[in-house]
């Protein structure tokens, strides 16, 4: 599944920290140092997998750890509308 930033959203980076806001419903959502590098990364991307990688090579983590936080932040951010998926882009299952 391909992820980029929802249409109303707006992003403030904040001393090495975000702030996201949702335009059109008023949300808003901090991100600290390391959510803040994710929302980067995947925005970039478009892929949690290749943030996945990135931030496993930038920081002393251990990856099934990482991968769970990842999914976890990654849900709460499409469930408040801060992040959207291009379904499109997704490859059909067989």
């Amino acid at each position: 599944m391909r992820l980029r930033i929802a249409d109303d959203v707006v992003c403030r980076d904040l001393a090495g920290e975000s702030v996201l806001l949702n335009l059109g419903t008023g949300t808003y959502f901090g991100l600290d140092a390391v959510g803040t590098r994710l929302w980067h990364l995947v925005t970039e991307h478009g892929s949690t997998a290749l943030a996945i990688e990135t931030l496993i090579a930038e920081y002393d983590v251990d990856e099934s750890r990482l991968q769970k936080d990842v999914e976890a932040l990654i849900e709460q951010l499409l469930a408040k509308g801060l992040l959207t998926t291009d379904v499109e882009h997704t490859p059909t299952a067989r």
